[in-house]
């Protein structure tokens, strides 16, 4: 994930989807793997207890830069033994990664064993901080554990999200993609390319002519 693993499965040259609510990839390619992935009975991404972000996260440097303009806004949200010192918060590395409207990435800082943005509860300060006008949670962290890598939409790797109640594969699992993840595959695709992917999968589905 953008907050941490990686993606797997390369996707055929015809598998497109799109438009998708990321501008500077208005078609994304679909591995195979995130149509096959399979979740157990339960498994529910609103069950997420913030382990996919405690190594930190990449963001771009404009998200970064909203979240720095509205530092007020987010010391209010955190835990009294989170770091207020904005200078604390990010790290100074930048990293070319063209999945982000930049072509770049900036990462947070981590502070014991942590992303300083995550609280005591395992939650996002800065999703608390955000509002209907105002989203402060970066992009791929309000996706994951679909992921975009390399312009391959897909999902974070599953040594990365083993253990985790909210997406952990199961094999042969009752639940789909669409059903475990939906609300973060429509904040990466909206309703038209949110369309278009099930469509794709229900062309995989069909059997084959001979």
């Amino acid at each position: 994930m953008k907050a941490g693993g990686r993606g797997s499965g390369e996707p055929a040259d015809d598998d497109l989807v799109g438009p998708t609510r990321l501008p500077h990839l208005p078609q994304l390619r679909v591995a195979p793997s995130l149509l096959a992935e399979r979740f157990a009975s339960g498994c529910d991404t609103a069950l997420c207890v913030g382990r996919c972000c405690r190594s930190g996260v990449w963001l771009d440097p404009g998200e970064r830069d909203r979240v720095l303009a509205h530092a007020d806004r987010v010391r209010q949200a955190m835990d009294p033994g989170q770091p207020r010192d904005v200078r604390r918060w990010f790290s100074r590395r930048v990293t070319v990664d063209p999945d982000f409207p930049s072509g770049t990435a900036v990462h947070t800082r981590v502070r014991g064993g942590r992303c300083v943005f995550l609280s005591g509860a395992g939650r996002c300060v800065l999703q608390t901080a955000s509002s209907a006008s105002l989203r402060l949670k970066p992009f791929f962290c309000t996706a994951f554990p679909v992921t975009v890598d390399g312009g391959v939409l897909t999902l974070d790797d599953k040594g990365f999200r083993a253990g985790q109640p909210c997406c952990e594969p199961t094999e042969k699992g009752p639940l789909t993609v669409f059903d475990t993840c939906g609300r973060e595959l429509r904040h990466v695709l909206g309703a038209q390319g949110m369309a278009r992917l099930r469509r794709l999968a229900l062309r995989r589905r069909a059997p084959a002519r001979s």
